[in-house]
Order: structure tokens, then C-alpha cells, then sequence
């Protein structure tokens, strides 16, 4: 591991990171870059891919992510590995998805090098767009200039908010981003790309450590109230009445990075039913809730991707009627991957926990 320093002008932060980024391209290091680019309305910002320097005007520390950037490399790839080298510049948990997508097997990392940056946190989409034009969000949020209470929630809970499993990592946490990043070499891929770039060794470095727990400890603390809040949520009847007011858009599903079944049970036509067969449970039952199915559409969702869930809080951002679903996610989450002692996204070779089979596991069971 290399560290080196990426000088910032006149507090130029984006500009710096645009001028590496375009290097890369310049110097024929990699074909493309993938990265977070404002619209032009500047109201959000969405992953581009960009092969010609003069076009790229990345702002990956943008307070916004309106998607979880792995699925766009699982459409990239899933045919088959690409065949040009692309810079993908990513957040810690969209890191995390990509591997557990490795391992789903529906992404190819060959000629794919990964640039992690330390993620200050983002808003809701709609946060963002309404922010007035003369506020830099992106400014705000790397200084930490009060921009905690509009932080989303899983952002606020977020385990790790320091990438690993990057070829390349650019560090805010404790740097005057004003002046300098800090860029870390974690690979021989990433020391290859940045070694003949310019870059000053970055030598002695304030107490990144201290600040890194700090950052951290009140991550844990947002964490365990929402762990406490969420584990209330037991038993059929407040189960159901977390979600009644879901309408059943499967939006949760839909920008879900784990979810990637092309055809889905609750998108197709298996739970239709024919006219008389409402009537004939309304008669049974005396009511039925329409539309049908919701909460076994939940429930049937978290057993497929919970262990592999990385707290993006894509799902919850998605929701059209503001279900607060990481209070519920999060709980689960963390309960069934300490149970498999499984970290999602820890590491590419780490099997995952469906597919082996240990002959002492859970032997408690119904005992």
C-alpha cells in the first residue's frame, strides 16, 4: 500500500480527482471511466460512462445516489468480461454489492479496476434536486458543515464507510479537501495506475486513525438505535402493520443491487387468480386487502437477499410512500449474517453461506 497526495487548487476538489481521472484516460491506462456526473439541471447526478477526456466532468463525491452502481456494472458484464479496461469509481457499499454480484455471477471483473472513495454520505434524490442552485452539496458534505440531519438513514448506519477491496481508494476523512486527497494504492493494479502520474509521496499524515473511529463510533450509535427501533418489529401484526401502506410497486425490488432475477414470481402471472376466486376468499374470510400478496412479496424478497443485503438503502429511497425500510432491513440484516458469520462484500473468494455445507451447523435446532 502507496500513499500519495493529489493537490487540490483554489479548493477545487472535483476539478483535482477529474484531472487524475482524466489522466488515466490520456495516458491509455484504461479505455472509459464510470463515475457519478451531475445532469445538466444539476438537480442529480447518474453514473456516465466516458471514454473522452474532455467530456469527463465526474462529481463522485456528490451527496446524491440515485442508483447502486453495481447493477450498472452487472449489465456491462453479465454476457460476458469486457474487453477494454474501465475505471469504476465507487462507494463503499457499492463495492460491497459488486462482490456479492461475483459472486451471484453476475459480474465479470476482468479489465475492471475499482477506485474507492471514502464516503462522507449522501441525500435522498429529492433532497438533492431541491437544494437551492447556489449550494456545492458536494462542498458541504466533504467539510461536515452541518449536513448530518439531511444524511440518508442508512448513510447515517453505514458499517463501513471506508472502501476496501479497491485497486485504488481516495481519502477525504481528516484531509483539508480544499488542498489535497489522498490517494492509496491497495493493489499492484492500482500501483500500476498511479505510480507515473505526478503524485507526491504523501509522508507523515494527521491522526487519520482517531478521526476514522470517531467517524465510525457515531455510525455505530445511529446503528444500534435503529437495530433497537427495527428489532421491535415482531410478530404478524406488527409486521403487517409496517407495511400497510406498501402498494405493492416492487420499487424496493426493482433498485435492489442483490435482486437481479431476470424473471421474478411476483412479477409474473403465478399469484393471478380469476374473479370468482376473490369472491370466493373475501366469503371465506370476510375481507381481503388488495392488492393481494404484499407481505408475503417482503417477506419472500428478504429471504432471498438478506444475507447479501449491503445497507445501500436503495430500497428505501425507491419507496414512493416513504417506508422507512432500513429500520427494519438493517435489524434483520445484521441478525442472519452474524448467525452465518458473514460479511457481504468482504471478499470476492468468501463463499456464500447457502451454498456450504457445514455438518455442525445450527445443531440446536429443534432440540
Amino acid at each position: 500500500m502507496t500513499e500519495r497526495l493529489l493537490s487540490v487548487d483554489d479548493g477545487d476538489t472535483k476539478g483535482a480527482l477529474n484531472s487524475l481521472l482524466r489522466e488515466l484516460l490520456a495516458k491509455g491506462k484504461v479505455q472509459a471511466v464510470l463515475a457519478l456526473q451531475e445532469v445538466g439541471s444539476k438537480r442529480s447526478a447518474f453514473p456516465v460512462l466516458v471514454s473522452d477526456p474532455d467530456r469527463l466532468s465526474c462529481d463522485p463525491f456528490a451527496p446524491v445516489m440515485p442508483l447502486n452502481t453495481a447493477k450498472i456494472v452487472s449489465r456491462m458484464t453479465r454476457s460476458g468480461p469486457l474487453t477494454r479496461s474501465v475505471a469504476v469509481v465507487l462507494r463503499p457499499c457499492e463495492i460491497r454489492a459488486l462482490l456479492e454480484l461475483v459472486k451471484l455471477k453476475q459480474v465479470d471483473l476482468q479489465n475492471i479496476f475499482i477506485i474507492g472513495i471514502e464516503c462522507p454520505g449522501t441525500f435522498p434524490l429529492n433532497t438533492f434536486s431541491t437544494l437551492p442552485k447556489d449550494v456545492d452539496a458536494t462542498k458541504a458534505v466533504l467539510e461536515g458543515k452541518g449536513v448530518e440531519k439531511l444524511l440518508r438513514s442508512s448513510c447515517l448506519a453505514c458499517r463501513d464507510p471506508v472502501p476496501s477491496n479497491a485497486d485504488i481508494v481516495i481519502g477525504t476523512f481528516n484531509m483539508d479537501t480544499n488542498k489535497a486527497l489522498l490517494v492509496r494504492s491497495m493493489t499492484e493494479t492500482g500501483e500500476g495506475l498511479v505510480k507515473d502520474l505526478g503524485l507526491k509521496d504523501a509522508g507523515p499524515l494527521p491522526d487519520r486513525e482517531s478521526a476514522l473511529l470517531k467517524v465510525k463510533a457515531a455510525k455505530d450509535s445511529y446503528r444500534e438505535k435503529l437495530t433497537q427501533k427495527g428489532g421491535s418489529v415482531k410478530g404478524l401484526e406488527k409486521v403487517s402493520a409496517f407495511f400497510e401502506t406498501c402498494i405493492n410497486c416492487h420499487n424496493c425490488m426493482k433498485n435492489c443491487p442483490i435482486c437481479y432475477c431476470r424473471e421474478c414470481l411476483f412479477e409474473s402471472t403465478v399469484l393471478d387468480m380469476p374473479a370468482d376466486r376473490y369472491v370466493s376468499k373475501a366469503a371465506s374470510k370476510g375481507i381481503v386487502k388488495t392488492p393481494t400478496d404484499t407481505l408475503l412479496f417482503h417477506i419472500t424478497r428478504f429471504n432471498h437477499m438478506i444475507l447479501s443485503c449491503v445497507e445501500c438503502g436503495m430500497c428505501e429511497q425507491a419507496c414512493p410512500v416513504g417506508i422507512p425500510l432500513m429500520d427494519i432491513i438493517i435489524p434483520i440484516a445484521e441478525n442472519a449474517q452474524k448467525e452465518f458469520e458473514y460479511s457481504p462484500g468482504r471478499d470476492a473468494k468468501e463463499p456464500l453461506p447457502m451454498v456450504v455445507y457445514r455438518e455442525d451447523e445450527f445443531e440446536g435446532i429443534g432440540e
